[in-house]
């Protein structure tokens, strides 16, 4: 089940290629072949040592091998079902993806507002895996998963679910029926579905009290997107939740599970001849519907800033976001804003780590990062997570950072350097398995991306990467972070509500009644950034 993206949140900051890769690399050149690592230093280590002799020389490391890529093709499918392969002979290993258009966004078909199942989504994906399907009862299908030596997963996004089986070549047909059985022929059991619910209003109710990223952004998101946007609600509430019954689970399996919103890329050791007739066999009962259609209204234009305190009553820590709409994914200037994002906050090389963390020490996890989503903006956001003391102070120091990019101290030639050569390189190990290569592809149907297959898309993105300019970068960097429509969203105790009006109006908002406004400070200019001590939590 996808768990809270912010549960760590700078696991969350460093998703999507945006942040600074691991590894290192020259900044290939117009002649270095984009799928190719940058060579290695071929240099000689010798260790001394003032008592003895040298050691012996260690052998230089080989020059990396460059990714070779799988055979991408389209399989011919009867079924209505858009159906990918990604062939490969390295491992007897197969990997079986189903993505279903049936995210967190999809949601909004079964109601918004008063009316909203927020966490339907989740709900429905975990109960088709885990509560029986087909020949197989729960139990049944659990042990006929681990018999195979494989684990089904069910990771649900803000726009899609996909489900993933990988196991060895020969258990192919094993993992056939499996993985065909839990997404055309779910049991929908009345208990398993009592018990699977209560487990997610305990994580729910948690999160509420104690997950400051998940609180300050779930009131990030509420307030960019709008109340009633597909967007707005990344999770459940313990209200929503309460209200979803099984026969809405059912209706929203018969209304987004269907052939039109459905994906299927099998990759690894396949036969390309044979595997249309065996995906043909498997998903011949799919329902061949269209897609529901989800209205993604345009989100109203703002000015000035606001300021949302998420309580967290009694809490000695606080997490602060600040937010804005930017770019769609499938802009033409993507490639600069990704670069932008990248030396803002985009790993330990970027300001944001080496100014908030490192040089004031007002946080211990700082970062910022771009979301990408389907359909409309992405959202941009900057991070600090740090002591209710610091909080004020750490959305200085953001706010600073974020007009110093967009104006007196913009993106460098240096910066661009390293943060290109992050960026392309680590498409280099997002592609080492073939497991990887299948994510994604995944992720470029999901976001509708171009190029022919998964290999031309990344070598076109790397090469749109590779030749962006200084002046490019900077002047997208202006268009999207320069500071209209900024929302501060601190998740943290009531102490910081008096504080926080130096920035802006702050709405507080009650995570455990829906998120729903309980109070209001003006905005005080003048107010002091010092935080009065929290009050302790009420005696029980």
């Amino acid at each position: 089940m996808r768990r809270p993206i912010l549960a760590t949140v700078l696991a969350s900051l460093g998703c999507l290629g945006l942040a600074v890769a691991c590894g290192g690399g020259e900044t290939p050149t117009a002649k270095t072949p984009i799928l190719t690592p940058p060579p290695a230093t071929n240099t000689t280590a010798v260790a001394t040592s003032s008592s003895g002799p040298a050691m012996p020389a260690l052998p230089p490391p080989a020059d990396p091998k460059p990714v070779t890529p799988a055979k991408v093709f389209e399989v011919a499918s009867k079924n209505g079902i858009k159906t990918l392969g990604i062939a490969s002979k390295s491992l007897p290993i197969v990997y079986l993806d189903v993505v279903v258009r049936a995210g967190n966004a999809v949601s909004s078909v079964m109601g918004t507002g008063a009316a909203s199942k927020a966490g339907i989504a989740d709900l429905t994906a975990e109960l088709m895996r885990q509560g029986g399907a087909g020949r197989f009862s729960g139990p049944e299908l659990a042990d006929r998963i681990d018999a195979l030596g494989a684990d089904l997963s069910a990771n649900t996004s803000a726009d899609s679910v996909n489900f993933r089986i990988a196991v060895t070549t020969d258990k192919l047909d094993a993992a056939l029926e499996v993985i065909s059985s839990v997404l055309l022929k779910p049991r929908f059991d009345g208990k398993e579905f009592d018990k699977l619910k209560a487990r997610e209003l305990d994580r729910v109710k948690q999160a509420q009290k104690s997950n400051g990223g998940w609180l300050a952004r779930s009131a990030l998101y509420r307030d960019l997107f709008g109340a009633g946007h597909p967007y707005a609600e990344v999770d459940a509430t313990e209200q929503t939740l309460t209200s979803i019954t099984l026969a809405d689970v059912k209706a929203f399996y018969k209304k987004a599970y269907v052939a039109g919103a459905t994906t299927i890329v099998v990759s690894g050791d396949i036969d390309q001849s044979a595997i249309a007739q065996k995906l043909d066999d498997a998903f011949k009962s799919v329902n061949k519907a269209a897609a529901p259609v989800i209205v993604y209204p345009a989100v109203a234009k703002t000015t000035g800033t606001k300021v949302i305190l998420a309580l967290k009553p009694g809490s000695k820590q606080a997490d602060v976001f600040i937010g804005m709409l930017g770019l769609p994914r499938k802009d033409p200037h993507w490639a600069e804003l990704s670069i932008a994002m990248g030396a803002l906050g985009g790993g330990m090389s970027a300001r944001l780590f080496a100014d908030v963390r490192e040089k004031r020490s007002l946080a211990y996890g700082t970062g910022a990062n771009a979301r990408e989503l389907a359909n409309g903006p992405a959202l941009l956001a900057l991070y600090a997570g740090t002591q209710t003391p610091l909080a004020p102070k750490s959305v200085v120091a953001l706010l600073e950072n974020l007009d110093w990019i967009t104006g007196s101290k913009p993106v460098t030639a240096e910066e661009l350097a390293i943060t290109k050569t992050s960026l392309e390189t680590g498409f280099v190990y997002r592609l080492e398995t073939i497991g990887q290569v299948a994510s994604m592809a995944i992720e470029r149907e999901v976001l509708g991306l171009g190029g022919k297959d998964v290999y031309d898309f990344v070598d076109s993105y790397r090469k749109t990467l590779h030749e962006a300019t200084l002046a490019g970068v900077n002047a997208v960097s202006t268009q999207n972070l320069k500071g209209a429509g900024l929302v501060i969203a601190v998740a943290g105790d009531m102490s910081l509500a008096k504080p926080l009006s130096h920035f802006g109006a702050v709405q507080v908002v009650d995570p455990t009644k829906g998120f729903a406004t309980v109070s209001e400070v003006p905005m005080d200019a003048n107010a002091s950034l010092e935080v009065a001590p929290p009050a302790p939590p009420p005696a029980k």
